[in-house]
């Protein structure tokens, strides 16, 4: 999965991925539901993908929301498959944003502090545990079970020293390492907080809040296209401009990423398009190898 993913980064870099304009289309309906059309041509698979999301506004993470990607032959232009990527969805989420902390963390780095015990968050340990030497984990959630189960599980699963903290400071101070994966949709770190050198990797542009946005020494996003709007909204018309890099451009070598230990690195993906067009597409693939999935009915012939 991860390997997936930075490939297709990689393709993104060197200009390898074909993208629409606009980029996305956004609707809401009178439930407050939200609706998210993307899609990409990746033209090293010669295919094509939409990415058809529908959620509800306060949980964006939940079972029951619809995510599908529509794969088509580049080629012909006919459907290959529909892929239900509840599944890849939290992989992917996961691995770009892990994948993207490795390549902008210490060498050193061996402490994290989880915000959030969910789904996202149980995802995320996995990842780390595979790409950190990890010595200390702290688990910080708004229900005090959720996080002594995820240390439990981090200490039973991977031998890691997990403790759940009393508070989102407690978990933060100190830490090589931090995630934020929560649903709150509102700032939940204190700048002063994050120690110098440390990575803080959020899915979610105002978890961070806005004195770390402004002040990380260095701050990377997966599309300031993509996050312009979202940016503009929260922290007013200059914060688009306080983006340093794309995840793109470091993986591309456009961008040198940390220049010193000392700098504090602040990391903002939502995922692009273009990882779950891929990894739909891997899956398509592993589907067609065990003859699993129901076939698409024929289009009716002409009258």
């Amino acid at each position: 999965m991860l390997a997936g993913i930075e490939r297709v980064i990689a393709w993104d870099a060197a200009g390898r991925v074909r993208w629409p304009s606009p980029p996305n289309m956004n609707m809401r309906d009178r439930f407050e539901n939200h609706y998210h059309l993307k899609a990409c041509i990746l033209d090293e698979l010669s295919v094509a993908g939409f990415r058809l999301v529908a959620h509800n506004a306060t949980d964006e993470t939940s079972q029951d929301a619809t995510r599908f990607v529509v794969l088509v032959d580049v080629e012909s232009s006919r459907p290959l498959a529909f892929v239900d990527e509840t599944w890849t969805y939290a992989q992917r989420t996961v691995a770009s944003i892990v994948m993207a902390a490795r390549r902008l963390a210490r060498a050193d780095a061996a402490t994290l502090a989880l915000v959030g015990a969910g789904r996202l968050a149980t995802t995320a340990l996995d990842y780390y545990t595979r790409l950190f030497r990890l010595r200390e984990v702290r688990i910080a959630s708004r229900r005090p079970e959720t996080r002594r189960a995820l240390a439990e599980r981090a200490r039973g699963r991977y031998g890691i020293n997990a403790t759940p903290a009393d508070s989102v400071e407690a978990a933060v101070r100190g830490a090589d390492l931090i995630l934020t994966a929560t649903n709150s949709a509102r700032a939940v770190l204190e700048e002063s907080w994050v120690a110098p050198g440390a990575v803080v990797a959020t899915l979610d542009s105002a978890e961070p809040g806005r004195d770390l946005v402004e002040k990380a020494d260095l701050f990377v996003v997966d599309s300031r296209e993509q996050l312009r709007k979202e940016l503009t909204e929260l922290f007013g018309p200059e914060a688009p401009g306080w983006i340093d890099a794309t995840v793109a451009e470091v993986v591309g070598g456009k961008h040198p990423g940390r220049t010193s230990p000392g700098q504090r690195v602040l990391i903002v993906t939502q995922g692009m398009a273009s990882q779950d067009v891929a990894l739909a597409h891997v899956v398509y693939q592993r589907a067609l190898a065990k003859e699993l999935g129901q076939p698409m009915r024929a289009a009716l012939p002409e009258q």
